[in-house]
C-alpha cells in the first residue's frame, strides 16, 4: 500500500456518534445535543507547520495532508458529526473559490492564508456580455480531474481504527454550494448591490444565466459520477447585507431553482449557510425557499432570536462566536455554549458548533468546552426528570 494510516477512536464512540446524528434529522437526542465544527484545512496547516499553499500544490500532496488532518482531528477533538463510521472522506478542495473562478474571477493563491478571488466585471455592459463557461471549466475540470485521481490513491491506501480495517470515502462530484447570488457579487463586487437598484432587468439576466450555468454543470458531474446524492445546501453568505425585499426577488427565485435540480430525496435537501446578521431574512428562508437546515449560521444571530424564528422548522447548527473560541477563556466559551443550549436545545434538530468556522490558533481546550456544555445541560434534565417533585 502506498499509504498507511491507524486512528486511534473506538468503534463504540464513531455508533454513538451516528446515533447522535440520525435521531437529529427527526428533531430528537438520544443521551444530548450533538456537537460539530467547521475545520476546514486553514485550521490544521499551522498545526503541521507546512504552509497553505503546499495544499494546492498537487493532488497527491493535498490527498495526503487530508489524510494527516483527519487522523488529528478524529483523535483529539471531541465533536459527533465527522466520524460516525470507519471511513475518512476526502475530496478536492478549494477553500470557497471553485465556482467564481470557474466564470472567470481572478483567484489568488497566498501561501499564508485561504484563496481568495476578485471581480473582473467591472461596468454593467460588461456584465450583459457574461458567457456561461463550459462544465469543465477551469477548476470544475481541475476537481473533475483530482477526484477521480483521489479514487485511485484511495485504493491504495489502507486505514485502520485501533487495527480494524476502514476506508477511505471520496465526496461525490457535484457543486460546491456557493449560492448564484454570492457568486454574482464574487464576479462584480459590491457594485452587484448597487446594479440590483439601478438595473434590475439586466440583474435579472445575469442571475439566470449564473444559475443556469451551475445546473448545467451539476447536470455534467452526474454523468461522470453517477450515484445517489445525500443533502445539499447552499451558502448566501453575501446576501445578508440586503433586505428581505430585494432578497426576495434576486435570491430566492434563483436558489430554487438550485434546489429544485439538485432534489436529493433527502429529508434534509434544503440547506442554507449564512454568516452575519441574517434575522431579517429569517422569514424568506422559511417560507420562500423552505429551508430544512440552517447550517452554522453567524453568530450575530442572538440564539434566541433563531430558537424563535426558525425553532422547529428548520435543523439549526451554530453558533458560537469564533473570535470567542479563539481569543476566550474556557469559561467564557462554556458559557456562550451554555446561552446557545438553553435557546436552541428545546427547539429539537439542534447541533451545538461554532457560527461560523474554527479559527486558526483556536485551542483544543476550548474546542472540548462545547461538548462538555452538551453533556453537562443533558445532565441537569436528566436529573430535573429525576426529581419527583419537578416531574409530577
Amino acid at each position: 500500500m502506498r499509504f498507511s494510516l491507524n486512528i486511534d477512536y473506538p468503534l463504540e464512540q464513531m455508533a454513538q456518534n451516528r446515533r447522535r446524528m440520525e435521531a437529529r434529522q427527526s428533531y430528537e437526542y438520544v443521551d444530548r445535543v450533538p456537537v460539530g465544527f467547521c475545520l476546514v484545512p486553514r485550521y490544521f496547516a499551522p498545526i503541521f507547520g507546512i504552509p497553505y499553499g503546499e495544499l494546492f500544490k498537487d493532488v497527491e500532496t493535498q490527498y495526503y495532508w487530508q489524510l494527516q488532518f483527519a487522523k488529528y482531528r478524529i483523535e483529539n477533538i471531541p465533536e459527533d458529526a465527522y466520524c460516525c463510521s470507519p471511513t475518512i472522506a476526502v475530496a478536492p478542495y478549494f477553500d470557497n473559490v471553485i465556482e467564481a473562478e470557474a466564470f472567470g474571477a481572478e483567484i489568488f493563491y497566498p501561501d499564508d492564508e485561504t484563496l481568495f478571488s476578485r471581480p473582473t466585471i467591472k461596468t454593467v455592459e460588461a456584465m450583459d456580455r457574461f458567457q456561461i463557461p463550459q462544465p469543465d471549466a477551469g477548476l470544475w475540470g481541475t476537481v473533475c480531474e483530482w477526484r477521480a485521481r483521489m479514487e485511485e490513491l484511495a485504493g491504495e491506501t489502507r486505514l485502520t481504527f485501533n487495527g480494524r480495517e476502514g476506508r477511505v470515502v471520496v465526496g461525490r462530484l457535484g457543486l460546491s454550494g456557493i449560492g448564484p447570488n454570492m457568486i454574482a457579487v464574487d464576479l462584480v463586487g459590491e457594485d452587484f448591490y448597487a446594479w440590483m437598484l439601478e438595473c434590475p432587468e439586466r440583474c435579472h439576466v445575469f442571475m439566470q444565466k449564473i444559475t443556469r450555468s451551475l445546473i448545467q454543470a451539476q447536470r455534467q458531474f452526474e454523468e461522470i459520477d453517477p450515484g445517489p446524492r445525500a443533502s445539499f445546501g447552499l451558502a448566501e453568505d453575501s446576501a445578508q447585507v440586503i433586505s428581505p425585499e430585494l432578497f426576495k426577488e434576486f435570491v430566492v427565485p434563483y436558489d430554487n431553482m438550485i434546489y429544485d435540480a439538485m432534489d436529493t430525496g433527502s429529508a434534509d435537501g434544503r440547506g442554507m449557510h449564512m454568516c452575519g446578521q441574517s434575522a431579517h431574512l429569517h422569514e424568506a428562508l422559511v417560507n420562500d425557499l423552505r429551508i430544512t437546515s440552517f447550517n452554522l449560521f453567524g453568530y450575530q444571530v442572538p440564539p434566541e432570536v433563531a430558537a424563535k424564528n426558525l425553532g422547529g422548522k428548520a435543523l439549526l447548527t451554530g453558533n458560537i462566536n469564533p473570535m470567542l473560541m479563539r481569543d476566550g477563556t474556557r469559561a467564557e466559551v462554556r458559557a456562550a455554549a451554555r446561552e446557545a443550549l438553553d435557546s436552541l436545545a428545546a427547539c429539537g434538530g439542534f447541533m451545538l458548533a461554532d457560527g461560523a468556522n474554527v479559527c486558526p490558533g483556536t485551542p483544543l481546550e476550548n474546542l472540548a468546552e462545547l461538548t462538555a456544555a452538551a453533556q453537562q445541560k443533558a445532565d441537569e434534565l436528566f436529573q430535573v426528570c429525576n426529581d419527583p417533585c419537578d416531574c409530577r
